[in-house]
């Protein structure tokens, strides 16, 4: 009968998961500059360099152009799992949207399609994997990832 009772344990607990769902994951943070000049409300994106070999991660910069990255499966600013990563860095002009009364300002993409996507305000081969050319490995040892952007 115990023998019974530690098998039906065993397979519950094989079948409902341990923990909260998150996985583990390295604390990462870094600095944004821009030609030397902090780079604030940027988002910062971590990809796998090979998929599969990590956690695609994310991070806003804040005035000081200091980020903290997080993962869809990690708990909120607790970084990403270790591996080698691609780094891109965006930061668009922000248009107004519409008020809340509904009347159009004239301004906001959503409102209007016909407008051209927000201009980026540093160079666009950083928004992408294949051109920005910024890189990291992120292990126990490696945590810390600042990056001067320049034009």
């Amino acid at each position: 009968m115990r023998y019974l009772l530690l098998i039906t344990i065993l397979a519950v607990g094989a079948l409902t998961g341990c923990g909260d769902g998150t996985i583990a994951t390295i604390k990462v943070t870094g600095t944004i500059t821009f030609e030397g000049e902090p780079l604030a409300d940027a988002s910062v994106s971590f990809t796998p360099e090979t998929e599969g070999s990590g956690h695609p991660a994310y991070g806003t910069t804040d005035d000081n152009g200091m980020y903290v990255l997080q993962t869809l499966q990690g708990r909120v600013d607790a970084g990403t799992t270790p591996g080698r990563y691609l780094v891109t860095v965006s930061k668009r002009e922000r248009r107004p949207v519409a008020a809340p009364t509904g009347e159009y300002d004239g301004t906001s993409t959503a409102d209007n399609p016909n407008l051209p996507p927000p201009r980026s305000l540093i160079p666009e081969r950083y928004e992408r994997v294949a051109t920005s050319e910024l890189t990291a490995t992120v292990d126990k040892d490696n945590t810390v990832f600042d990056f001067d952007l320049k034009r």
